[in-house]
């Protein structure tokens, strides 16, 4: 089961969030006050990242087994660029993970490409989280792409690989808010208010993909790793299609290989996939910590800045899995980020009208981009054993849909007494010459188990007037 404490008040005691005992010495060192410090998740950053090292010895991990690093990826790697920039870019590197092929991975006709690979360690949840640093790219055909950013080495005697690349990261991190603020950094821009640090460098060969318009022949990345310490946000921010740079989950991309609907290049999810270690953060005895999942939740888009400042709200007492918890995935949490539940029109009490149209389609639709912890999860199948609750029982009478949902349906929660999740996939039903839909939906009975990342405002002008679910054609403002 997962813990059922939040970090916000309980995370500093033991490092992992493995639920073992808890040491009052620890608090001591890693009580987090945000009113009194603004770097204290930057101090709790360095903490994690050298809990193995000789300076941690005056804190007491005596409920550890041994002191381990939280992402021992990093510390494995060879931080000796020397190999990668002399003019030498093709020799052969013992840290490279794509040696299986017998062969060596590169040769001095390899297209070599240089990249900046940045993760945090994000600990606003009740188990920290890897997120990595990608950018946005256009397309030829309008459709945008994540990718991590390239960077163009310059041969240098004054300043090494390393330092161009975090020069290169600082400037990236301040936002044009910072820059329109004026200068207060120790290079002439904001970045003091960011804190990076490098952490190797590594090589990996691109493999062709069956949808790639390159050449057959395999190209060489080197990337440069650098770690940036978070530091926790008030709020979840508000990201548009403009926005150049996002964090991005590992669930994103190894499992949906999009960030919402925009695509992830099918280069780096190889990497990921060929460096799994990439992804796996550990706690102090080395056990691999769970990876949490991606999930929306939409409604109107006033109603989505409401619940991205407040947190969300329980589900209603007749719903699927009881008064719990629920998000869903990207394409089903549009029908209720862009249309009203029943499909009707909707105004407020003082006679504004909110949507367009016959079918209730929003004005401005909203979602929230979260990330779920599953823990212990039980799966409903459409063949599984009817719901017997009094409350399903009676909306089966009057309401169809429920009626051929009922195995998907368990609405006195009785899930929760061995599960932390409930989950339930994307069914049809053929009902008086229509198609009723079951969406995709995850309940969870903890809200410290989940996060909201950031939120969006969804472009409703060019969707269909009338939900229709085989639309999926969605884009942000």
């Amino acid at each position: 089961m997962l813990p059922g404490f939040s970090s916000k008040n309980n995370y500093h005691h033991e490092i992992g969030g493995g639920g073992g005992a808890k040491n009052p010495k620890s608090k001591k060192y890693f009580h987090n006050d945000d009113g009194d410090n603004e770097f204290n998740e930057i101090l709790l950053q360095y903490n994690l990242e050298r809990m193995n090292e000789e300076q941690q010895q005056q804190y007491d991990f005596s409920h550890c087994d041994a002191h381990r690093d939280t992402y021992p990826f990093a510390s494995s790697l060879s931080k000796d660029t020397d190999a990668f920039f002399d003019n030498n870019t093709s020799s052969s590197y013992d840290g490279d993970d794509d040696g299986d092929d017998g062969e060596d991975s590169s040769n001095s006709n390899d297209v070599v490409e240089i990249h900046i690979c940045t993760y945090q360690i994000n600990t606003s949840c009740c188990i920290p989280f890897l997120e990595y640093l990608m950018t946005v790219t256009d397309e030829k055909d309008g459709k945008k792409v994540f990718e991590f950013p390239k960077f163009d080495y310059i041969s240098s005697k004054r300043k090494s690989a390393e330092k161009q690349a975090e020069e290169h990261i600082l400037k990236m991190l301040v936002s044009p808010k910072e820059r329109a603020n004026g200068t207060n950094g120790t290079n002439g821009t904001n970045d003091d208010h960011h804190v990076v640090k490098f952490r190797g460098v590594f090589k990996h060969t691109l493999h062709a993909h069956a949808d790639s318009k390159k050449s057959a022949k395999p190209s060489v990345c080197i990337y440069l790793l650098f770690q940036k310490y978070f530091k926790k946000p008030k709020y979840a921010p508000k990201l548009s299609k403009r926005e150049q740079m996002w964090w991005v989950l590992t669930s994103e991309i190894i499992n949906f290989k999009k960030v919402m609907y925009m695509d992830i290049r099918p280069e780096i999810t190889d990497l990921f996939i060929r460096n799994p270690e990439i992804m796996r953060l550990y706690d102090c005895k080395g056990r691999p910590l769970e990876t949490p999942t991606v999930c929306y939740f939409g409604d109107e888009y006033q109603k989505i800045k409401y619940l991205a400042f407040f947190g969300l709200l329980k589900a209603p007492v007749k719903s699927s899995f009881g008064p719990f918890y629920v998000a869903t995935n990207f394409l089903s949490s549009m029908k209720y980020a862009c249309y009203t539940h029943n499909q009707q029109p909707f105004e407020l009490y003082g006679g504004e009208k909110i949507t367009s149209g016959k079918h209730g389609k929003y004005k401005e639709g909203g979602v929230l981009r979260m990330i779920l912890f599953l823990g212990k999860m039980k799966v409903f199948l459409k063949d599984g054993e009817p719901d017997d609750s009094q409350i399903s029982q009676e909306l089966a009478k009057t309401d169809k849909t429920v009626e051929r949902f009922l195995s998907l349906r368990d609405s006195n929660g009785n899930w929760t007494q061995e599960y932390d999740t409930a989950y339930k996939g994307l069914h049809f039903a053929s009902i008086n010459d229509d198609v009723a839909v079951n969406p995709v939906e995850w309940f969870f009975k903890d809200y410290n188990h989940s996060l909201v990342i950031s939120y969006h405002n969804i472009d409703t002008a060019d969707i269909p007037d009338k939900f229709d679910v085989d639309y999926a054609s969605y884009k942000l403002k």
